[in-house]
């Protein structure tokens, strides 16, 4: 039996069936390109996280609070969820979770206030074969409180002036309703930082009743935010004005004039002046009051024949000149303290008197 020389086989085992060969080699490299490919790939993504209250009707997050962080903050800044994650796994796998999640989200259920180390709570739900390498930042603390309805009193904010001889005060302000019912942290509420006003309301130059149906309130002391209206309607009230007139009084002594018809001739014995009291803003008083000293002011009465009997003239009969009290004070506010009394007789003239 020949041997085969081992030159041969050697040539053989080398270079016999290359074809099965190289296909063999070509799948190896493959199979060792994916998995070298999809093992142990990282990627680092922007991130939120939503810090929340396991019950929200009981509890409200006070605070959150950066405590370790590398690039998105410093200690003792506000940590408002943005976070980068660092996360390992597969590249297909990632790439794939790039592409169906591009906007990287997580939530975290905080029951009580402390530090959370981000990276080992349970805020995002990651596919299978992805893990979180780093979190930055990587600890925060929360602070939790309970949550607490109160009343409040809803405080009008009023600028301006009404017209002049108006007035009023805070018991000429009405509102519906007064108080209204707020929502928040027990921890603010429970002091008097926290007040309700009114928007501003302009009173400048009314001067009648003011009434407006809905006027939008706001919170004020709450630097948090955090404190609300219990429901949404809370947030408005009924707002009423009334006025008061301001007014002042003067009296003076004011002289008496008598004027008759043209062509009568009359012998006219009476009050020769009378107290006027007149009320009106104090402008217009003390311009009235400056008028009758200067005689401008005073009162005409229309004399009538009374065959020498006394007698008092009607209102229609007493009256000033136009102009000489203010315009603001109407003739209702002008009061005498007493009713004028005349007498008015024909003057008798002598034949001689008659003839010249």
């Amino acid at each position: 039996m020949n041997k085969t020389p081992f030159s041969v086989r050697a040539m053989e085992f080398f270079f016999g069936n290359t074809r099965n060969k190289l296909t063999s080699m070509v799948l190896a490299v493959v199979v060792w390109a994916y998995a070298f490919g999809n093992t142990g790939h990282e990627e680092t993504r922007e991130a939120i996280i939503l810090i929340e209250p396991s019950s929200s009707e009981e509890l409200v997050i006070v605070d959150q609070r950066i405590i370790d962080s590398r690039i998105m903050g410093q200690p003792g800044d506000f940590f408002s969820g943005n976070c980068r994650v660092t996360l390992s796994g597969p590249r297909n796998v990632l790439a794939r979770f790039s592409e169906e999640s591009p906007l990287f989200s997580g939530k975290l259920i905080i029951e009580k206030s402390g530090q959370i180390q981000l990276r080992n709570g349970d805020a995002f739900d990651l596919p299978v074969g992805i893990t979180i390498q780093s979190v930055d930042p990587a600890t925060i603390t929360v602070e939790v409180d309970q949550l607490e309805s109160v009343e409040r009193e809803i405080r009008p904010l009023i600028s301006g002036q009404p017209l002049a001889g108006f007035q009023f005060t805070s018991e000429d302000v009405a509102l519906d309703p007064s108080t209204v019912t707020l929502i928040g942290p027990k921890s603010i509420l429970e002091g008097d930082q926290i007040k309700v006003l009114t928007r501003e309301i302009d009173v400048s130059g009314i001067s009648e009743p003011l009434a407006i149906e809905d006027v939008d309130l706001r919170i004020t002391g709450d630097d948090s935010k955090l404190v609300r209206f219990l429901l949404p309607e809370n947030g408005m009230t009924k707002l009423k004005v009334e006025l008061r007139q301001n007014l002042t009084e003067a009296t003076a002594e004011v002289r008496v004039r008598y004027i008759v018809d043209e062509g009568d001739d009359l012998d006219i014995r009476g009050d020769q002046t009378v107290k006027v009291t007149v009320n009106g803003i104090e402008e217009d008083v003390l311009q009235w009051k400056k008028n009758v000293t200067e005689g401008r002011f005073y009162l005409l009465v229309r004399a009538t024949d009374t065959n020498g009997n006394s007698m008092n003239p009607s209102d229609d009969q007493v009256y000033w000149l136009e102009g000489s009290l203010p315009s603001r004070i109407t003739r209702d506010r002008v009061k005498l303290d007493k009713i004028i009394l005349y007498s008015a007789e024909k003057i008798v003239k002598s034949v001689e008197e008659s003839s010249q």
